[in-house]
């Protein structure tokens, strides 16, 4: 039986994705743990589902402090979004789309969607994406399609390995058939 928190919070992450309305049972059911021991690491709904939005926003800092730590080509920055995305996704679907809250995982769901902007920007820069629209609009195709690519999974639609190729596909060579 599963006890430890951050292992937990894997478990009912999809789940809550799947379904936003999931009750404590539920979410339980589907990190294969009673109902007690998920009230015991997590005493109210709420309480989980800030713990889930931090442990997204803890994962998106992480790969995003990677990317800016300058060792890295512009290529490797993005390879490493790419490959990286299911916090992006994550954060895109629970966090950023319907925030719980407005106080501290606003603010954070806030500045890791700026940093992403910011990588992007970079790899416009580098001549590595196009210049031709905004940072934003990057950083919203790559969250949202990162969403769509991490729910196909979810369902059962597309295999996890297929999902950095089909991503660096459409983010850099888009949908057109050239």
């Amino acid at each position: 039986m599963r006890t430890d928190a951050a292992e937990v919070l894997d478990s009912v992450i999809p789940v809550l994705a799947k379904d936003r309305g999931a009750s404590m049972q539920v979410l339980a059911a589907g990190a294969g743990i009673s109902r007690a021991t998920l009230t015991r690491l997590f005493p109210t709904r709420q309480v989980l589902v800030q713990a889930m939005a931090a442990k997204i926003l803890d994962d998106c800092d992480r790969v995003l402090t990677r990317a800016e730590s300058g060792e890295h080509a512009v290529g490797a920055v993005l390879d490493m979004l790419i490959g990286e995305y299911q916090p992006f996704a994550q954060l895109w679907n629970l966090v950023y789309v319907e925030p719980d809250d407005r106080g501290e995982s606003t603010a954070r769901t806030e500045e890791i969607f700026t940093r992403i902007v910011a990588l992007l920007v970079m790899g416009q820069d580098a001549g590595a994406l196009r210049s031709d629209m905004p940072g934003t609009w990057l950083a919203s195709t790559f969250c949202g399609l990162a969403e769509t690519a991490w729910e196909l999974t979810l369902e059962g639609h597309m295999g996890v390995r297929q999902v950095p190729g089909f991503l660096e596909t459409v983010l850099l060579h888009g949908l057109g058939s050239r």
